[in-house]
């Protein structure tokens, strides 16, 4: 699976995969937002809350390792 494909799934086939088949890599939180980093094969995925609505605002796909950056304080 490429990250065009993986966002091009509904998006309860997209946490359904993250759940079954992706590693959670890191937390952060920005604002009222939360970001969660998965490792999904050979790519990863950023999942954007909101914290206050409980809902999610964004799904994000990359291979792009400078889109980490913002994790590196929480990953071991």
């Amino acid at each position: 699976m490429q990250p065009a494909d993986f966002t091009r799934l509904p998006a309860n086939q997209q946490l359904d995969t993250l759940y079954y088949a992706g590693d959670i890599l890191a937390n952060r939180y920005e604002g009222d937002q939360i970001f969660l980093l998965y490792n999904l094969r050979d790519f990863y995925v950023e999942l954007c809350y909101d914290a206050y609505r409980s809902n999610l605002q964004n799904v994000a796909a990359f291979r792009d390792t400078d889109r980490l950056e913002p994790y590196l304080p929480y990953l071991n």
